[in-house]
């Protein structure tokens, strides 16, 4: 078996649904690594609801018709066989020993590479016991038993089992740092990124975009439990002037803010297209409600927002702090509307702030977080396979992953 090559086994959300911090990075990593990615298994049990029965049905026909398939310039993409019932220690078991023996002719094509596991649900673990890879690593991204759609119970039974299981946990926030600590084992800080080429290329503004009145202050992603509705409609009502264009799947009841002429529902973008409709906001909004999930929260969005030059008006995240000089921060709903308020006073944005924000972006690329991922995996492997007697591994000084 080769010392440096490895091929890297990856379980996160669906790939391509909705990219999350582990597919941006190892979507990079694809690049020059072998990268076998398996899609949800999902981190609550299935309702009878209509969604959860059709999504289960999909995942089910999937999982029994296609062996994989490979993404171009990206991994190669496996229908999991899984049931999602994880809390449960013989459901782990058979999950485990399912989707290890659904993989292993697939990793029967690199008899030479190092096997390392990086599974951002903790029900992974059992693939971990059943798989038996050279390096396990969880790569949290989020404080999940808090998030309102998760089984809390499940996430905690499996993040126990994966926190002791894994030889390293990687988080994206300073908070998740301090909430995934075990046993004096502190996680690794790897915070998130931005693909500045996609979001930088210049491109057209869709025509049905291109006449929405100005000043336009927008939101992107999904729109949920997580998103304060009240928040959005205090700043419709507060500035009638302006536009609030909201960008992204709509999961939750958005019927108080019909009533407002100013407001612009777009609905789910593609990844692909997302710059072309986002770069029409003069300013990025992050407006989610406060609770006990959260500070948790590192949001994909900002470092988009910042890459098109926007400026940035955000409810008071602990991970925000080190943004400072790029971002607004307010602690509730009255101080909110009036930094925002203060910030529109100046408009329109001078090119030189717009120049500023996209400058700082690229200092934040996904590549540079492939780089410090593939450097920690470097470091892990040499500490658990040292090339000499002796030899110490690249972990033996403190490893900080922040800028």
């Amino acid at each position: 078996m080769s010392a440096s090559a490895r091929v890297f086994v990856a379980v996160g959300p669906d790939w391509g649904r909705h990219p999350c911090s582990l597919a941006h990075v190892l979507g990079v990593v694809a690049r020059e690594e072998p990268v076998i990615w398996i899609n949800s298994i999902a981190q609550r049990a299935p309702t009878l609801s209509r969604r959860d029965v059709k999504r289960a049905a999909h995942k089910v026909v999937a999982a029994l018709r296609q062996r994989g398939s490979r993404h171009e310039g990206g991994p190669f993409v496996v229908h999991p066989r899984a049931v999602p019932y994880h809390q449960f220690a013989t459901v782990r078991s058979v999950n485990g020993w399912l989707m290890a023996r659904q993989l292993r002719p697939i990793l029967a094509r690199y008899p030479d590479h190092r096997l390392v596991l990086v599974a951002a649900n903790p029900a992974a673990v059992a693939l971990a016991n059943s798989l038996r890879p050279d390096l396990t690593l969880y790569f949290c991204m989020d404080d999940y038993a808090r998030m309102h759609d998760s089984d809390s119970r499940l996430i905690e039974v499996c993040e126990a089992l994966m926190l002791a299981r894994a030889d390293a946990t990687i988080v994206t926030s300073q908070t998740l740092v301090e909430r995934k600590s075990y046993r004096g084992r502190v996680p690794f800080y790897l915070p998130q990124g931005v693909d500045v080429e996609h979001f930088q290329a210049p491109r057209p503004v869709p025509d049905a975009y291109a006449r929405i009145p100005r000043p336009v202050i927008g939101f992107q992603g999904i729109i949920g439990p997580r998103v304060d509705i009240e928040l959005l409609e205090k700043i419709a009502r507060r500035f009638p002037s302006a536009s609030v264009m909201l960008v992204g799947k709509e999961e939750g009841d958005l019927g108080a803010l019909t009533r407002y002429a100013n407001v612009y529902r777009v609905g789910e973008v593609p990844y692909a297209d997302l710059p072309a409709v986002v770069q029409v906001f003069d300013v990025g909004l992050i407006a989610y409600r406060q609770d006990g999930h959260t500070p948790s929260v590192n949001p994909l969005k900002l470092l988009e927002y910042l890459a098109l030059g926007q400026e940035v008006v955000s409810v008071d995240l602990p991970e925000l702090v080190r943004h400072g000089d790029y971002v607004h921060r307010a602690p509730d709903h009255e101080r909110y509307l009036e930094v925002l308020a203060s910030v529109l006073a100046r408009y329109p944005f001078a090119d030189e702030e717009r120049k500023r924000r996209r400058e700082y972006a690229r200092r934040q690329s996904w590549a540079d977080r492939a780089r410090r991922f593939r450097n920690l995996c470097d470091a892990l492997m040499s500490q658990r396979f040292p090339l000499s007697p002796g030899h110490s591994g690249a972990l033996s000084k403190p490893w900080r992953m922040q800028p």
